[in-house]
Order: structure tokens, then C-alpha cells, then sequence
């Protein structure tokens, strides 16, 4: 072997390696993180109130224009840049979120030319050269499946731009900074059908991760999505880290704020996410209920969530899921004894030396039945539970058995809704009814098809079976609801505007292999007749459900 194919495979051997490495430093569990503007003018003080409930990690932004006014030429000033170099100095790790548009380059359109593109990927490369260590990934753009994500020419093929785009940053950067974690994607919502187009375009090739939003009203059924996007990297034959680098949603009350966050949470690393960024720090004005702290900087529910889990969850390691063999029971572990626990009610055995607390982290006192409310128990191993008292629900098994969905015709033929990705929120339809859409948060009939959600029993039982259903459009003339029991009608009425929210129940004497269906017909026109909706199957009255 001569010198030079020496020092050429050392040099092969030495690259391949910090790949490797870099690869398991970034499918490691990260920090809790949240997203910050201090881009946009928040105060610097911030950095050390975040620091106090357990910040580890901050999403911001530095706006290319405000750092190459020359081509070429950065000026990475400490006003413009203070809040990288103050997070670092607190030790806090940074993920920055990057827009490529630039006034010097194709007009402040999304860098779409080889020369814009070429000049945003040195930009990065420059911001990898200053903050080597502190800032750990870079997402290339935000919400690129939305309308205002890309601009100009970039839009109009985004799959191929977006693809491009990371190709020079990824080539440009990668090889001094192994490290750094190259984020594609940043999707509005997770969005597997858009990026299923980017990773047929070969984007995959170029990205260390994929950077999603997981917007939602309840966060059941988000781990189902996620299921779904996995999928979809293992048919691409290239699996990548998932990024939640945004997650949220209003909040009628403050106190909503810190059980969804724990459930989010569970239900996100239980599907494998091991990076999480809470959208935002603070409440905003246009986003006034979203942030962890108030716009003083005062506590809030959701901070004490943030910080019982950022102090003493994340050093246990992320979430599992224990499976039971019920979707509607919602059980995860982190580390050998501390559990999070939801769901359908049943009795809870946890033990003399257990602890309960509420979803911020308080103690209370010691809990018997599970419910919607998620708990945290510690300081035992193992927990027991009793019988379920709910059979099935559509909000907490979407898209699993024992229920099913269908769309019915009026002369009676049934369509299976299947699971169908796009550029928006995973849900079930079908390409022969195209404008049904079925989803966790909605349901409805579309043209002449009634929507038909099903529950097939597994053995003899005397149940109830109830329903709420809630119009969520502004017009419309309303809906036929009926419970059926093998196609015998059990209950019929009308749901609408003018109802507005409507309940009810009645009982089912089941053998096993019976049905009973959940139909929802349309009037004269199903147009704007889309309802919140939950079904359920329980063992008596007191679980019927509401929405």
C-alpha cells in the first residue's frame, strides 16, 4: 500500500467514523427545548428565566439580511446575534431555524438559483464556524408546505428547491461540522404526503433529520401520525431522526396547558421522537394563550409542567409506551419507576410506597381511577389495573380496532376509509369518496356517502353504546344520526346549527362478531356539515360520552 492510499483510506476511515458518531449524537435524547424570538426584539433577560424552569435548548432564528448586507461579508454583531452568544454562555444548546431569502439574492424570493442557494448554504457555513458546539442543528426553512413557506420560483416545484437547497448546505457544511444536525422539511402539521415528495426527490440524502410541527386540538392519535411518517422513511430506505420543533395550541384556560403538554410529550418520544421544542417561551400577542411564561415573564401552568419534566422525566430518558393490548389505556415509563398514566377508566393498584402527581408536577393525594386527566406515578415498579369500563373510543383508538370506519352509499355499499397521507394532517378516505375526510377532530358526509364509524365485539356483553356530535362549520343544513345494531336502526335524530352539540346512548345486548354502527347521513346537501365527533362503547351509562 503506498503512502498516499494510506493516508487516503485513514482519511475515509477517521470521516466515516465522526459520521457514525455524529449520527448517534443526534438520534440521542435532546433537552427540552422551546422556540424563542429573540430575533424579532425580545428581551435578552428572557434567556435567564428560561434557564429557571429547565430550558435546555432554544429555537431562534438569525435573519440572513441582518447578517450579510454584502455578498459574503458577515457581520455577526452582538446585537443582532446576542441571544445566540447568551444562551451558549448559559449552556443551553441552540437549534436555529433559518429562512433562505436574502434582498442581495433572486430578489428576496426563496433561494432558488445555484447562486442564492450556494451563498445561503456559506451562511450557514459561516454560523457553523462561530457557534461550533452550541448550536446543534439548523432547520432550512419554516412551514415550507405552507403558502407563505416558499416564494417565488421555489414554490412552484418545492420538492426539487427544497432538495437543492439542502444538497448545498448539507455539502457545504457536513464536512467541517459532522455534528450539526441539517433539518429538512419543517412542516406545518407533520405533513407525510408533502414529505413523502421531498424524500422522492431525494431529499433524505441531505438532511440529518426531519423537522415537523404537529399542530393539533387533543393530542391522542399524534403518535399514529408520527407511525405513519416513519413509515414513510423506511419505504424511502432512509431513516432520519423526526424533530418536533414546534408544538402547541391554544388554550381556553391556562390550567389546559400542562396536560396536553404531558401527553404531547409521552405520546411523541413513545413513537421515537427524541428532540421536542414547545412554541413559545412567552405568550405573544397574536399568540396570547401558546407560551409556557406570561409576557412578564411570569409562571403559568404549562411552566411548571415544562419544569417538572425538563428536572426530573428527561434525566430518566425518554418515554415508553407499555403496551396492554388497549388503545384507549395510555401508560408510558420513563426510567425503572416512574409512569404516566391516562385513559378509559379502570381501577389503578400502584402500591403503599407510590406518589401521585397532577400533570405540573404536584403532589396529590393517591388516585384510583384513571381518566382523561394524565397523572404521574413514582416510586414503584410495577402498576396493576382493573377492568376497563369503556370498550372503545374513536378519540382514543382513531384508526384502530375494535372500531372501523366507512363510507356507506344510499344503496347500501360500504367503502373502508384507509389511512391517507398529504400535505396537511394524516387522516382516513378514500379515492372513491375524495371529500371525506375522517380525523380524530372531525367527521361528516360528503356528497351522497354516509359516514360510518364501526364497533365489532369480541365477545358477549351488554354495553352502551353513545355518541357526541358537535357541527364545527357555520352552515349546512344538518345531519340524520342513527346507532344500528347489525343494520337494525336503534336510535335516530337530527344534529346541526340550530341543535348545536348533541349526546346520546342507548343499550346494546352484543354477542360476539355483532356491530354497531355510528351513520351519519346528509340531508339535502352534506356541504358544511362537518362535526367534532366521539363515539364509544362502554359498560354502563356513567361512561357515556360527551365532546
Amino acid at each position: 500500500m503506498t503512502i498516499s492510499r494510506f493516508v487516503l483510506l485513514l482519511t475515509f476511515i477517521l470521516s466515516a467514523s465522526a459520521h457514525v458518531q455524529s449520527v448517534q449524537a443526534q438520534n440521542a435524547p435532546g433537552p427540552l427545548g422551546v422556540t424563542t424570538h429573540f430575533s424579532q426584539g425580545w428581551p435578552i433577560s428572557l434567556i435567564e428565566r428560561a434557564q429557571s424552569i429547565g430550558v435546555g435548548s432554544i429555537r431562534d432564528s438569525l435573519h440572513w439580511p441582518d447578517i450579510e448586507k454584502s455578498p459574503g461579508v458577515y457581520d455577526f454583531s452582538s446585537k443582532k446575534t446576542q441571544h445566540v452568544t447568551s444562551a451558549c454562555a448559559a449552556d443551553m444548546t441552540v437549534l436555529l431555524g433559518l429562512e433562505p431569502r436574502n434582498p442581495l439574492y433572486d430578489n428576496k424570493l426563496t433561494a432558488h438559483s445555484p447562486n442564492a442557494q450556494s451563498a445561503f448554504a456559506n451562511f450557514v457555513k459561516a454560523i457553523a464556524d462561530r457557534y461550533s458546539g452550541c448550536v446543534i442543528a439548523i432547520e432550512v426553512g419554516n412551514e415550507i408546505n405552507g403558502r407563505g413557506g416558499m416564494t417565488g420560483p421555489a414554490a412552484t416545484a418545492r420538492a426539487a428547491s427544497h432538495t437543492a437547497l439542502l444538497k448545498a448546505v448539507y455539502q457545504r457544511v457536513k464536512p467541517g461540522h459532522p455534528g450539526i444536525a441539517i433539518l429538512g422539511g419543517s412542516t406545518n402539521a407533520i405533513g407525510t404526503g408533502f414529505l413523502k415528495s421531498l424524500f422522492a426527490a431525494g431529499a433524505l440524502d441531505y438532511m440529518d433529520g426531519v423537522a415537523i410541527h404537529p399542530y393539533r386540538k387533543e393530542p391522542e392519535a399524534v403518535d399514529w401520525e408520527i407511525g405513519r411518517l416513519n413509515d414513510a422513511l423506511l419505504a424511502a430506505g432512509k431513516i432520519r431522526p423526526i424533530w418536533v420543533t414546534e408544538f402547541s395550541r391554544d388554550f381556553e384556560r391556562p390550567t389546559d396547558a400542562a396536560p396536553f403538554f404531558l401527553k404531547m410529550l409521552s405520546l411523541m418520544q413513545g413513537a421515537g421522537v427524541r428532540h421536542n421544542y414547545w412554541y413559545a417561551l412567552i405568550d405573544q400577542s397574536w399568540f396570547p394563550t401558546m407560551g409556557l411564561l406570561t409576557l412578564k415573564g411570569e409562571e403559568k401552568p404549562g411552566s411548571r409542567a415544562f419544569a417538572y419534566a425538563a428536572n426530573h422525566l428527561a434525566p430518566l430518558g425518554n418515554a415508553i409506551r407499555v403496551d396492554h393490548g388497549d388503545p384507549t389505556l395510555f401508560h408510558f415509563r420513563f426510567g425503572p419507576s416512574t409512569h404516566i398514566l391516562w385513559g378509559s377508566r379502570r381501577t389503578i393498584i400502584a402500591g403503599p410506597n407510590a406518589r401521585f402527581r397532577n400533570a405540573e408536577g404536584a403532589l396529590i393525594p393517591t388516585v384510583l381511577e384513571l381518566s382523561d386527566m394524565p397523572i404521574i406515578v413514582d416510586g414503584i415498579a410495577n402498576i396493576q389495573f382493573g377492568r376497563a369500563e369503556i370498550l372503545a373510543d374513536s378519540e382514543y383508538g382513531f384508526a384502530s380496532g375494535p372500531l372501523s370506519w366507512f363510507a356507506i352509499s344510499k344503496t347500501g355499499a360500504i367503502v373502508p376509509l384507509v389511512p391517507i397521507d398529504w400535505k396537511w394532517t394524516s387522516y382516513l378516505g378514500s379515492k372513491t369518496v375524495p371529500q371525506m375526510i375522517v380525523n380524530p377532530a372531525g367527521i361528516g358526509p360528503a356528497g351522497q356517502y354516509s359516514a360510518l364509524v364501526r364497533y365489532t365485539a369480541d365477545r358477549s356483553v351488554n354495553a352502551i353504546a353513545s355518541f357526541c356530535l358537535n357541527p364545527v362549520g357555520k352552515f349546512g343544513d344538518g345531519v340524520t344520526v342513527e346507532i344500528k345494531q347489525n343494520g337494525k336502526p336503534l336510535w335516530s335524530g337530527s344534529v346541526g346549527i340550530l341543535s348545536g352539540k348533541r349526546t346520546s346512548h342507548v343499550a346494546v345486548a352484543l354477542k360476539s362478531g355483532d356491530n354497531v354502527d355510528l351513520v351519519i347521513n346528509p340531508n339535502a346537501n352534506a356541504g358544511g356539515d362537518r362535526m367534532a365527533y366521539r363515539f364509544r362503547i362502554s359498560l354502563s351509562a356513567a361512561d357515556a360520552t360527551d365532546c
